[in-house]
């Protein structure tokens, strides 16, 4: 990996010519926030709960067919197309950040299964209807195309060249974020909690020139999957989000952390590349400490890629294989002695209770997750229940559809900080008050 060149806006927190960021740390700005730019202050939580269940059916979709395009093609990190089910894939976390100098401030979805930075750029077709300012590469002197023959360009496979020999990337996502343009380098700036304001020039990203979407406050995607242009790669393959209190819009304590400064505390569970997603060996699932009827074989791949477990920061809901989704289902309606019924919607199955979900579940026990090494991932009421109407909430686990891995989402990991080594393989899991990440 070559030398990332970081250096300071403020001389008095100058970092030193040639080192890279030990800690680079962001704050997440969850979708819901008031400080997002989709927040609606007339939206009620029935509509929030609405919503992660459509990004999530989304970005389910999108992973069912990028499984399915990988089947022997090498090149499928690269060229992802989903016939989505629902409305197109959002995300769940922003982040903000500016390209070249201050005027450009950007946001982008936070997303570990993609392998690519990429922003909006001038000229694209829908720039003229964008509500904030678009980079224009033309105007840059620190911009600089990325040859065909590159390391990066060829670690997207991206077999597409420009007539002066420069590398053309692609990432279609059917319905969700397709975007085309040029391979780049350019400086970013990010303002951190630590050090202030920092700028890494000669960063890998891609320049949209093409895209079917509107640019607007969302500006694109910060890719932390393990691929070589991946951010999360070429600042020391080590990265670490904490998320707690999605379901307030005014908490403001999810952070992730780039670099050797990421939190890898805690018990720790072998991490699994494959097809450019992150994947965790589950062992089984307890229900107030009880073990689940679950053999250890539901939750493995098989030779062809079909199942496994997935670990996922780009939906809300999680997903399990019917076996594990049924048990569990069983459980849960065991356990609540309120009327239930299962409901189907599109391709995906989940369960419902009448009540509320406030006064209901008071002293419902954890559901945990168990994986290989010891690390756990607990599950409390508020991240296993939703309130869908005024008058029935719903499991905020739905059962996978057939040969699709199970699917840990951001709603399950909540009030843990996790810690992803890409060099160790390894997967960190601690339950942590994301607020203690500010003092």
């Amino acid at each position: 990996m070559s030398t990332i060149l970081v250096t300071c806006i403020d001389a008095a927190t100058s970092i030193g010519a040639g080192s890279v960021p030990k800690r680079l740390v962001r704050k997440l700005i969850h979708r819901n926030s008031v400080k997002s730019p989709m927040y609606n202050s007339v939206h009620t939580d029935f509509d929030r709960a609405k919503f992660a269940f459509e990004d999530s059916i989304s970005r389910v979709a999108m992973i069912e067919e990028k499984m399915e395009s990988c089947k022997g093609n090498m090149s499928c990190s690269d060229k992802i197309q989903a016939n989505l089910h629902a409305k197109a894939w959002v995300g769940v976390f922003f982040v903000e950040f500016y390209i070249k100098d201050l005027s450009h401030r950007m946001l982008a979805v936070m997303d570990t299964g993609s392998p690519l930075l990429w922003v909006h750029c001038i000229p694209c077709p829908n720039c003229a209807q964008a509500s904030t300012r678009i980079y224009d590469p033309s105007t840059s002197s620190t911009y600089t195309n990325i040859s065909c023959r590159s390391k990066y360009c060829q670690a997207l496979r991206q077999n597409s060249c420009d007539q002066r020999g420069n590398c053309k990337y692609e990432l279609h996502y059917e319905g969700a974020h397709p975007t085309e343009g040029m391979l780049a380098t350019e400086s970013f700036i990010f303002d951190t909690s630590d050090d202030g304001l920092l700028t890494v020039p000669h960063l890998v990203f891609g320049c949209s020139h093409v895209s079917d979407e509107k640019p607007d406050a969302v500006m694109g995607v910060l890719g932390l999957s393990s691929n070589k242009v991946s951010l999360a790669t070429r600042l020391g393959n080590k990265f670490s989000y904490c998320v707690g209190g999605i379901k307030d819009p005014s908490y403001e304590y999810n952070q992730l952390i780039l670099g050797e400064g990421a939190i890898l505390e805690g018990d720790s569970t072998p991490l699994e590349i494959y097809n450019g997603f992150y994947y965790v060996t589950m062992e089984g699932i307890s229900l107030g400490g009880a073990m689940l009827d679950i053999e250890q074989n539901t939750f493995q791949r098989t030779d062809s890629g079909q199942g496994g477990v997935m670990i996922d920061s780009g939906g809300e809901l999680s997903f399990l294989v019917q076996r594990a989704y049924e048990e569990l289902a069983d459980a849960v309606m065991n356990m609540l002695d309120l009327n239930s019924w299962f409901k189907s919607e599109l391709y995906f199955s989940k369960l419902c209770f009448e009540g509320n979900v406030t006064r209901d579940i008071k002293g419902f026990p954890s559901v945990t997750f168990h994986f290989s090494g010891g690390a756990e991932m607990g599950l409390e009421a508020e991240s296993l229940f939703s309130q869908s109407t005024t008058t029935t909430f719903c499991m905020t686990i739905l059962q996978a559809d057939y040969g699709q891995p199970s699917l840990i989402g951001v709603g399950a990991q909540q009030y843990h900080n996790v810690g992803y080594d890409i060099s160790g393989k390894k997967l960190y899991l601690r339950r942590m008050d994301c607020e203690l990440l500010d003092e």
